[in-house]
């Protein structure tokens, strides 16, 4: 069975970091924007490394936090402890990372999405996607109604 979920202007599949935080720009750009995730308690996880930063993550967190993103201060509310990375190597390897609260970090980030205008976060699968005259067609699977 299928079910309609709604005219967006921007839909986003998934609720994690990525899918986070294109939700958020496309939904502060004015965008009706939606995100879609198949278990509202994975919003924002961090399944195996309760961590941001580090040698490849950090230069993306740096980047994200200059375009307003809200990884690094999501990270920073949920801060444990940090560690200076490759201090044996020279300065240009250097590299922060930050080991934070994994649940507090999602608590946090899927209570931003709550809040944030513009955007609707709602449980569902997508299982396919259509190219219409006007748009797409998004074709979902329910698991729970789940609006702000």
């Amino acid at each position: 069975m299928t079910y309609f979920a709604g005219e967006y202007d921007v839909a986003v599949i998934g609720a994690g970091h990525a899918g986070i935080e294109a939700a958020l720009a496309a939904a502060r750009l004015g965008c009706h924007t939606a995100v879609f995730t198949i278990n509202m308690d994975a919003v924002g996880n961090c399944p195996c490394n309760p961590s941001i930063g580090g040698t490849a993550k950090g230069h993306l967190v740096r980047e994200l936090d200059a375009l307003g993103g809200e990884m690094g201060k999501s990270a920073d509310e949920c801060f444990l402890q940090s560690r200076m990375l490759n201090r044996g190597k020279g300065p240009a390897v250097h590299s922060l990372r930050a080991q934070i609260d994994r649940r507090k970090y999602a608590e946090t980030m899927k209570h931003k999405l709550e809040l944030q205008e513009n955007l609707e976060l709602r449980q569902a699968e997508i299982i396919d996607i259509k190219r219409t005259g006007d748009g797409y067609d998004l074709t979902t699977q329910m698991l729970a109604s789940a609006r702000r």
